[in-house]
């Protein structure tokens, strides 16, 4: 096999290109969707530019949108495997590479200082999630650069458990997105997390928004049901695209829930904007790359 750390620089390289210049086929294909079937002028105009938008990018290998956020990686590594090495140099020589290449938007500074490198690397960036799945012989890698017009309007709740949690839930999401109005760039994938401790919750939710298919159910039914309700009360708001009016505010709206504490349950939202850029591929023991949400 080759080198393991040059395929996932590779790999991981290609993830951000194509993350920032081509949208996942189900992503295009839930707004071509919404752009057929909606009936405000306005609303339907604002779609009709993102998907010329989209064929622009495509066309000319652009970035979809100036704002290519700040690179985020999701890691699950496969235990069978038998992979072994630590991979945030191969993955921040990729993201250097991807800033002065593609070319990504020169985000990441110091919080403090604002010192800008110039690299979209330093203090902890690009920042990189990992979970251990013992059952699978991969790597799998997921690249999101994530903008901050949607990332701004997340949320951090406490309900308390004498509410009745389902319409608290409802509520507080309901409020927290007519109360962004058209920041997050809607239609926006709501990425929702129930439960845990406050940190946990705003993960699971940033975790819930990649799920695929998109707009695939919860498999626990009460969560699923929760899910369906609050994608149809989001989407009877008129907030429409952009927040200029129209049937389609959100594309869809992914829970994930984990056991919490018997008097408060924290609850995590957060929004993907419309351009929901991320991209996937699996890293084998024998260096073969399967590239997931942007097949080859």
């Amino acid at each position: 096999m080759a080198d393991l750390s040059e395929i996932i620089s590779k790999t991981a390289y290609q993830l951000l290109k194509r993350a920032a210049t081509k949208l996942p086929p189900e992503i295009k294909r839930a707004l071509q969707k919404a752009y057929e079937s909606e009936r405000s002028p306005t609303g339907k105009a604002q779609l009709k530019a993102m998907l010329n938008n989209i064929e622009m990018a495509e066309k000319y290998d652009m970035c979809i949108c100036q704002d290519t956020g700040i690179p985020l990686f999701f890691v699950k590594w496969g235990l069978k495997s038998g992979l072994t090495l630590d991979i945030r140099k191969p993955v921040m020589e990729a993201t250097r590479k991807a800033t002065l290449d593609v070319p990504l938007r020169q985000n990441v500074i110091h919080p403090i200082t604002k010192e800008n490198p110039g690299t979209n690397v330093g203090w902890g960036m690009p920042y990189i999630y990992y979970d251990l799945d013992p059952e699978t012989d991969y790597i799998e890698i997921t690249a999101v650069p994530k903008g901050f017009g949607s990332e701004a309007k997340s949320s951090l709740v406490w309900i308390v458990t004498s509410e009745s949690m389902p319409e608290a839930i409802m509520r507080c999401v309901v409020d927290n997105t007519l109360a962004a109005m058209g920041e997050p760039c809607p239609p926006t994938i709501v990425g929702l997390g129930i439960g845990g401790t406050g940190d946990i919750a705003l993960h699971l939710a940033k975790r819930a928004i990649f799920r695929t298919p998109l707009g695939s159910p919860h498999p626990d039914p009460v969560v699923a049901e929760l899910e369906q309700k609050i994608f149809k009360a989001l989407n009877a708001t008129g907030l429409g695209p952009m927040a200029m009016g129209g049937d389609t505010t959100c594309l869809a709206v992914h829970a994930e829930i984990c056991g919490t504490h018997t008097a408060v349950v924290p609850l995590g939202i957060t929004y993907q904007c419309w351009v929901a850029r991320y991209s996937t591929a699996r890293i084998y023991p024998d260096g073969k790359v399967v590239y997931i949400t942007h097949p080859e």
